[in-house]
C-alpha cells in the first residue's frame, strides 16, 4: 500500500515515531508543511531559514537533528518539505505551493493520503485529489475554550467535507464527534498518541530530580487551568514550604497571564522553550500538573511518561484515558484549586518519603507506554484504518 502522509511541526514529537513504525508496514511517503511562522514551534527547534517556496527534500533542513531521531525517516521511501509563504492561506504564495502538493501527491497515486490534523494551507488544493482516499486525523474535536476563531471552524468546513474517514485520539469524545457533524461512526475512528520518548535525546543524564518540583508546561492558554493552578500553590505552599513550582510555555497569542500566586516559589519561563531546556525541565520536575478545564488529550502528559514522571491532571475529555488515577499519576475535578493542591502535596510527600512509592509509579508509566500506548499496536491499528477506507472509497 502507498500512503502520503502530511503532518506539520508542531505535531512532529508524534509524527516521528509514528512514521518510523507506519514505514515498515506500507511504501511511505512524508511530506511536512512549513510556513513562516512554523519554525521552532514544538520539536521542531530549527532557526528559521529561506527556503524557495514549494517542494524541496527534507533531509538538508532535518539533518541538524539527532542520529536517533533522523533514523525515524530512514525506512521512508520520500519526506519533503512543503514549504508556504504569505501569511494565510489564500496568499498567492501559499496557493501555489498547495497547487505544487498537490500534484506531487497525485503524480505518486497513493492508495492513500493522511493529513495529520485539519490543515488550512492545503484546504483549496484538495479537490485535486478527489479520487484518492483521505484519512484525516482530528486533534481536537471541539476547540478548546478560549480558541475558538472563525478561521479554524471555516478550515474545519473545508477539510472534513473532503475527508472519507477521521482519527481522533480519545474514545470520549468519538460519539459527540459523530452527532455534531453527521457522520456514520464507522467512518470515525480511535487510535492513541504513544508516549513522546524522542524528547529523550536531548537529556543530558546531569539533571536530577530533587523532590520538590512540580512542573506545568506548554503553551499557556485559557483552557489549561493556569488560574486554578496559581490557587492552589499557596495552599501547598503552607503545607510544603520548599515546594517548587515552574511554569514553561509560551502564551498564545491575546492570552494575558494571571497575577502569580501572593505566596509560594514560582519560576517563569513564557518563552519558546528548546528542546535541550524541555528536557532539563522533565528531568528536574518531581511531578508534572495538568490542571485543564476542559481537554482532548495531552502532549504534556506523553512526554512527562517520557521522562517517567507522574501526572496529576483533571477529569476532563480524555485525560482519564491517558493518566491511570493511583498508577500513572491522579486525576482531580477542574476547577477546584483546594482538590488540586491536596493532590500535590499527597503526592510530593509519597514521593519525598517512600522509594516504592517513585519506583512504583515509574514502572506503572513504562508498562502503560509499553502496552496502551504502544506505537507499534498504534501503527497496527491505523493501517487498519487505511485498509477501511481504501475498501470504502
Amino acid at each position: 500500500m502507498r500512503v502520503v502522509y502530511y503532518t506539520i511541526p508542531p505535531l512532529l514529537d508524534a509524527a516521528l515515531p509514528f512514521i518510523a513504525r507506519m514505514s515498515r508496514r506500507v511504501e511511505l511517503h512524508v511530506i511536512l508543511q512549513i510556513h513562516p511562522g512554523g519554525w521552532q514551534t514544538s520539536m521542531f527547534d530549527l532557526k528559521p531559514q529561506s527556503l524557495p517556496y514549494g517542494m524541496s527534500p527534507a533531509a538538508p533542513v532535518m539533518g541538524a537533528f539527532p542520529p536517533e531521531v533522523r533514523s525515524c525517516w530512514a525506512e521512508a521511501r520520500s519526506f519533503q518539505l512543503a514549504v508556504f509563504g504569505g501569511g494565510h492561506s489564500l496568499h498567492l504564495d501559499s496557493l501555489r505551493t498547495a497547487w505544487q502538493a498537490a500534484r506531487y501527491i497525485k503524480k505518486l497515486d497513493p492508495d492513500i493520503l493522511h493529513l495529520e490534523t485539519t490543515i488550512g494551507r492545503m484546504g483549496m488544493a484538495l479537490p485535486l485529489l478527489n479520487s484518492t482516499p483521505l484519512v484525516m486525523t482530528v486533534h481536537d474535536p471541539e476547540p478548546h475554550s478560549g480558541e475558538t476563531p472563525w478561521k479554524k471552524r471555516m478550515i474545519r468546513r473545508v477539510n472534513f467535507g473532503r475527508a472519507d474517514h477521521f482519527i481522533l485520539h480519545n474514545r470520549s469524545q468519538v460519539p459527540l464527534f459523530c452527532k455534531n457533524n453527521g457522520f456514520a461512526p464507522g467512518r470515525v475512528h480511535y487510535t492513541p498518541i504513544g508516549v513522546l520518548d524522542l524528547y529523550r535525546q536531548w537529556a543530558n543524564g546531569l539533571e536530577t530530580d530533587d523532590g520538590r518540583t512540580v512542573l506545568f508546561f506548554g503553551r499557556l492558554s485559557p483552557y489549561k487551568g493556569l488560574e486554578d493552578l496559581f490557587e492552589a500553590i499557596p495552599l501547598v505552599s503552607r503545607e510544603i514550604p520548599e515546594a517548587r513550582f515552574v511554569i514553561a510555555g509560551q502564551p498564545i497569542p491575546g492570552y494575558s497571564l494571571p497575577p502569580r500566586p501572593e505566596s509560594g516559589h514560582v519560576e517563569m519561563f513564557d518563552t519558546y522553550i528548546s528542546n535541550a531546556d524541555l528536557a532539563r525541565l522533565f528531568q528536574q520536575a518531581s511531578l508534572v500538573v495538568c490542571p485543564y478545564r476542559d481537554a482532548t488529550q495531552s502532549a504534556v502528559v506523553l512526554t512527562a511518561y517520557a521522562f517517567d514522571k507522574p501526572v496529576i491532571a483533571t477529569n476532563v475529555g480524555g485525560l482519564p484515558e491517558y493518566v491511570d488515577g493511583g498508577r500513572t499519576g491522579e486525576l482531580v475535578p477542574p476547577r477546584d484549586p483546594e482538590m488540586l493542591a491536596g493532590a500535590i502535596v499527597r503526592m510530593l510527600r509519597q514521593l519525598d518519603r517512600d522509594p516504592q512509592a517513585r519506583e512504583a509509579y515509574r514502572q506503572a508509566i513504562r508498562h502503560k507506554c509499553q502496552t496502551d500506548l504502544s506505537w507499534e499496536t498504534i501503527a497496527d491499528q491505523t493501517l487498519a484504518i487505511y485498509e477501511k477506507a481504501r475498501a470504502s472509497k
